[in-house]
């Protein structure tokens, strides 16, 4: 076995708990991760950012940078990062790098770099068109997932599945889509949330195939299913945690739902452990993970609502035609303005926005963009009606979609970071490690490689 790795797989499975992962290893259900944990150095990261949401720590993580020098506050802001991220450095220091699906990514400033960044990003494209309609679907189905009204186009899906079919697309994927949608239909209990395990399975079978065909000297691929089921069905697995308890029906469909989120994963964990090879590299990164979350007991939990038309909703607010929405977690949503006067104008027709004597909207503004969302966070009635200004007034059910029960735990600053690499033993640190310095660790692993030979490509 060479003493130096000769590439490098960087494994961004957002928000998985360190508690979580031993509790799964031990249980026996994990066997790639506990295979790949036992010939790590293992660390706790952490981090002192205020602000604790994934698109802030995977921006120190990639520039190595906190918050306080990066300033990326929300989703959809790589294009604003001024910093050097990891995978330029990679290129500086010569090596070809594939990024998949990073959140938060900004424009790569080499062209050793194959960017396609978050299913989030509006404002970074693909830096090869080659992924322009694998991004534009992922990216339609993952903003529209909570909106019951939202449907893709024939030619859009037909185009994915050409994509697809010469990208790698395994069998194993396509049975267990097949499998889900038959399940969908004839089962007794929800299965919908099996949906996003399958799309990080479909991601990577375009990663990977991308992978045999670059042979990029550094990767790095971002999943985000187990972050999603943690979120919103932590109660059903530690219902004890909670005054507010799921139901046996519930329990009966979403028990499992965070359990086999990672077993989805540990399949990933092998497929890499065998791209990487005896030569090459892992390293795992969380950037920070999850714990119950009980601020919202006392109104028997938090509820979502989400607008069913972005348009058909500015339309009614009266923002400019010109305006544009880019939707980004759950709820939430940008609202790009052509001026920042025109944004600073919307921010007043939110404000306008009253349902029962309550405020619908909350808001915030970066320049000429505005992030908005609606406040109400508990089951509300059918005949609900909200009022712009004094003479417009609408049901709120016309422009507003439940999405249920979200929140059930929130963000905590520790995450998980393991090294794989030829030549460094197995231990466990006991301290935590800054995210910032995970960043460098990461570099370094590359670093001491024996440079290729005069002439060899």
């Amino acid at each position: 076995m060479a003493e130096k790795p000769n590439r490098l797989i960087v494994l961004e499975f957002n928000e998985l708990c360190p508690p979580i992962l031993n509790k799964l290893m031990a249980k026996g259900v994990l066997p790639n991760f506990r295979h790949l944990h036992d010939r790590s150095e293992v660390f706790v990261s952490t981090t002192q950012d205020k602000s604790l949401e994934p698109w802030v720590q995977w921006v120190s993580y990639h520039t190595g940078q906190p918050h306080t020098v990066h300033g990326i506050n929300e989703l959809d802001q790589g294009h604003c990062i001024a910093l050097n991220q990891i995978w330029d450095r990679f290129a500086e220091a010569g090596n070809d790098t594939l990024v998949f699906g990073a959140m938060n990514v900004g424009p790569s400033k080499s062209d050793k770099v194959t960017v396609v960044p978050d299913p989030w990003s509006r404002h970074v494209p693909p830096s090869d068109k080659e992924f322009e309609i694998f991004h534009r679907f992922i990216a339609h189905k993952v903003s529209e997932h909570a909106n019951p009204d939202a449907k893709s186009g024939l030619a859009e899906a037909l185009a994915f599945i050409r994509f697809l079919a010469g990208h790698g697309l395994s069998f194993r994927t396509v049975w267990r889509g097949v499998m889900q949608l038959l399940l969908e239909k004839t089962g007794k209990r929800d299965r919908r949330w099996h949906r996003a395990t399958i799309l990080d399975q479909l991601s990577w079978d375009v990663f990977k195939n991308s992978y045999q065909r670059r042979r990029p000297d550094v990767a790095f691929f971002f999943a985000n299913s187990v972050a999603f089921y943690q979120h919103r069905y932590w109660r059903h697995m530690a219902a004890e945690d909670y005054s507010v308890k799921p139901g046996a029906d519930e329990l009966a469909s979403y028990g499992d739902a965070i359990e086999t989120g990672y077993k989805g994963l540990d399949l990933l964990v092998r497929d890499a452990l065998k791209l990487a090879g005896d030569d090459g590299a892992v390293v795992l990164v969380t950037a920070l993970s999850q714990e119950a979350n009980l601020k919202y007991e006392d109104i028997g939990g938090k509820f979502v609502q989400r607008p069913r038309d972005y348009r058909k909703l500015l339309d009614w607010l009266g923002a400019p035609v010109s305006a544009t929405v880019e939707p980004v977690m759950t709820h939430q949503a940008w609202a790009s303005f052509e001026t920042e006067a025109e944004a600073r104008a919307f921010e007043g027709q939110l404000a306008g926005v009253s349902a029962a004597g309550e405020q619908v909207f909350g808001w915030r503004r970066a320049d000429n963009r505005v992030m908005f969302w609606c406040e109400f966070i508990r089951p509300v009635s059918d005949d609900l009606r909200m009022a712009r200004g004094n003479d417009n007034e609408a049901s709120f059910v016309e422009f507003f979609a439940p999405v249920g029960q979200v929140n059930n735990s929130q963000h905590h600053p520790e995450g998980a970071f393991w090294i794989m690499s030829p030549g460094r033993p197995h231990r466990v640190e006991t301290g935590k490690l800054p995210l910032e310095k995970a960043t460098e660790l990461t570099m370094k692993i590359l670093a001491e490689r024996p440079a290729a030979p005069e002439g060899a490509s």
